[in-house]
């Protein structure tokens, strides 16, 4: 009897030092369980933000500087690219990711890095199917944009603009995880990053914040994702990589000023292709502000749908419209008003029906304006007769030959314009868009140093923020399609490591 107590004892005292020992080791192995922070709310961070929370429960903290979500990926107006996707299919599209990589390639003008460019293409169909399938968007309709080899730009049937709706799809799955789990999600924003701090080991330990009351704040943290998007409303920065280009409207809001380049650069990050910095063709001239330094955007589509360029000096073409940006913005510099660097962007009722929408937006801001041939001409003072000018719009619906080389016409204006014809215009001229340059990754969507090798351990950027997926000049559609791709991308490597 006396050794069944003593065994029962013994039995007691081991499963309290068990215990014990167990307890000891709960509070580090809690503290291992960081968040990983994620700067910036545009779409690279949303979908970075949603990959890690939803597929794999792993904590996030979700900051931005601006007071709502989204960034400049909310303004996006032509869509998102993808190829050999089930929408493709559907409509009877022959494309395939080699296409688009050669697309992509031939518009970097041996700039970026290939590896890169392999990966956005790739992994474009399976972007494109995760929206759709998790978010539940349709991205149901095509556009062929400049430089495209085929119509690979998706865009939904719907009232809303596509970067709206799909930053409002993933945003509001990541407030409806944040609400009813708080730490899993937490957003915090009118929250400024100011330092990422490294330990002795060279991996990432915490960041510093300054929040809306501009009080700083420390997170510990192993995993940074930078998703803070490009440069291109900062004058600063555009004077030294790209002076040439400062006196130019730019389209981006106020939050694109380079904060996490400047970061990244500090912290020994190799920015690469910062002096890359594209102008698109068109951005809309404002009626009531013509000298604004910002514009909004005369999306691609528009001129993918079947608008065409018109020169003020003359009231012909001059261009094909859907060459690549660098291309067409070019032309309209050197062959347009040198004053005013403009040019007339006409549509058709075509047009107007595959886009309407957009174009009932840009209307409603007097933007684009209906009229009809004769009221254009004579209205605008274009140097050309309503009746050559009818001529003219036809000859390019139903030409066998475009005569600058255009592909893709659609009959756009009919086998019947006459003078009395309505069309759509808008003025146009170059705008600064997008930064191609920034940090440089690698497939993983890991920050690299100079030396070629992943800076510091949980280091990661995906998006403008990052460099070497354009090289000199991006694919209309590809911006969205990089921030998705990079940003599930670095959501995947964390997953990996994640302890």
């Amino acid at each position: 009897m006396l050794k069944v107590r003593r065994l029962i004892v013994y039995l007691i005292i081991g499963f309290l030092l068990y215990a014990i020992r167990q307890w000891s080791q709960f509070p580090t192995q809690m503290t291992s369980k960081l968040p990983v922070v994620i700067i910036g709310s545009g779409l690279a961070g949303l979908s970075t933000g949603n990959q890690l929370a939803t597929k794999y429960k792993i904590p996030i903290i979700l900051l931005d500087k601006a007071a709502s979500i989204g960034g400049n990926s909310i303004k996006a107006s032509s869509g998102i690219n993808g190829a050999f996707t089930k929408t493709q299919k559907n409509l009877n599209v022959q494309d395939s990711p080699e296409n688009f990589y050669q697309d992509t390639v031939a518009s970097a003008k041996g700039r970026g890095v290939e590896s890169l460019m392999n990966k956005l293409t790739e992994d474009s169909s399976a972007a494109i199917q995760w929206l759709q399938q998790e978010f539940g968007l349709k991205l149901d309709l095509l556009a062929q944009l400049g430089g495209h080899s085929a119509p690979r730009t998706h865009r939904s049937s719907g009232k809303l603009p596509p970067g709206f709706e799909i930053v409002q799809g993933l945003k509001k799955n990541l407030e409806s995880i944040a609400e009813k789990d708080p730490t899993l999600v937490k957003i915090l924003l009118n929250s400024k990053v100011v330092n990422i701090a490294l330990d002795s080991n060279s991996k990432v330990s915490s960041i510093d914040y300054l929040d809306s009351e501009g009080n700083k704040n420390t997170v510990k943290t192993n995993n940074v994702v930078f998703c803070s998007g490009g440069f291109a409303f900062s004058k600063e920065m555009l004077k030294e990589y790209a002076p040439e280009l400062v006196h130019l409207p730019t389209t981006n809001g106020q939050q694109a000023t380079g904060d996490g380049q400047k970061i990244l650069q500090k912290l020994g990050a190799d920015l690469i292709d910062m002096n890359q910095v594209q102008v698109h063709p068109t951005g809309f001239i404002d009626p009531n502000d013509r000298s604004s330094q910002w514009k909004f955007l005369a999306a691609e589509a528009l001129r993918g749908l079947g608008g065409i360029l018109l020169n003020p000096i003359n009231g012909k073409r001059f261009v094909d419209e859907l060459q690549r940006r660098d291309f067409v913005t070019e032309a309209i510099q050197s062959k347009c008003p040198k004053d005013e660097n403009r040019a007339y962007l006409v549509m058709s009722e075509y047009v107007y029906e595959n886009y309407k929408n957009n174009m009932d937006f840009y209307i409603f801001k007097k933007l684009i304006k209906k009229v009809g041939i004769e009221k254009f001409v004579s209205e605008y003072n274009v140097p050309i007769s309503a009746s050559e000018l009818a001529n003219d719009l036809q000859e390019y619906s139903t030409a066998a030959n475009d005569q600058f080389g255009r592909k893709s016409v659609l009959n756009s204006f009919g086998e019947s314009v006459t003078p009395k014809t309505e069309i759509y215009v808008g003025e146009i001229t170059p705008v600064v868009h997008f930064t191609m340059g920034g940090a440089k990754i690698n497939d993983n969507s890991q920050v690299i140093g100079k030396d070629n090798k992943p800076l510091a351990a949980g280091l990661y950027a995906a998006g403008e923020v990052s460099g070497g997926v354009h090289g000199s000049n991006r694919l209309g559609g590809s911006s969205l399609l990089e921030c998705v791709v990079f940003g599930r991308t670095a959501a995947h490597s964390i997953a990996k490591n994640y302890a």
